[in-house]
């Protein structure tokens, strides 16, 4: 995530702590393809842009998103709403001592393992609570790996094995 989008959700956020009608107004956008196009496209004048927001039935009783989404377009920069929405989220669950966490395993766990999960993490990086994105990825054979606040740790088969074929790839050299 861009320093310039993290930048542009703590301004938001300053003003309008609320992820909800963001989160619904920027979908609107970026789910209709012409629009979204039209609005990331540096050939299209920030005049133009900025009528088309105008004319958005989504963005009805939003000033302050409308002027936050004219800025962007002005400025060239719609094209990092989705990096700003990410930075928005995070900046909330910061406030509440909450994490995003990706968990990526085999299969989707058991309500009990991801409650094992959460407390460690929970106890591990200081917060309040956890919120997992569950993804699931069988070339890892067994295992997890879990990607919180920058950090990655690897639980998985795949991850052992491929320590391993360092270590024995290293002694070979050695």
């Amino acid at each position: 995530m861009s320093e310039l989008a993290r930048r542009y959700a703590q301004a938001l956020y300053e003003v309008m702590p609320d992820e909800t009608g963001l989160r619904a107004t920027a979908e609107a956008l970026m789910g209709q393809s012409e629009l979204w196009a039209a609005l990331c496209a540096p050939t299209v004048r920030a005049e133009e842009k900025k009528r088309l927001l105008g004319r958005l039935p989504e963005l009805d009783g939003h000033g302050t998103l409308l002027r936050f989404y004219r800025l962007l377009a002005e400025k060239d920069r719609m094209a990092l709403l989705p990096e700003i929405l990410e930075a928005f989220r995070t900046l909330g669950l910061r406030e509440k001592n909450t994490a995003r966490c990706v968990l990526t395993c085999v299969r989707t766990p058991e309500k009990e393992e991801l409650e094992r999960i959460r407390q460690a993490l929970c106890k591990l990086h200081h917060r309040a609570d956890i919120q997992f994105e569950i993804r699931t990825d069988p070339s890892l054979v067994g295992g997890f790996t879990l990607e919180l606040e920058g950090i990655r740790y690897d639980k998985s088969v795949r991850g052992a094995m491929a320590g391993l074929s360092r270590y024995l790839e290293e002694r070979r050299m050695a």
